[in-house]
């Protein structure tokens, strides 16, 4: 049972150390928004998502 959250922290880890400013290169995303922005808070929800499945009680 102790893996399900070790491996949350491993794609934690990974979503946050990648190195994404040489992923998105472009200055400006949708709605005028930096890729840089709209990559960290889609990421940051991901997590806060999957820990909330991961840690509910059934």
């Amino acid at each position: 049972m102790k893996e399900r959250p070790f491996a949350l922290f491993l794609l934690a880890l990974f979503l946050f150390l990648f190195p994404v400013s040489l992923v998105f290169p472009m200055p400006l995303g949708p709605w005028g928004l930096p890729p840089l922005y709209l990559y960290l808070y889609a990421s940051w929800g991901l997590v806060v998502l999957l820990a909330y499945l991961l840690f509910r009680r059934p």
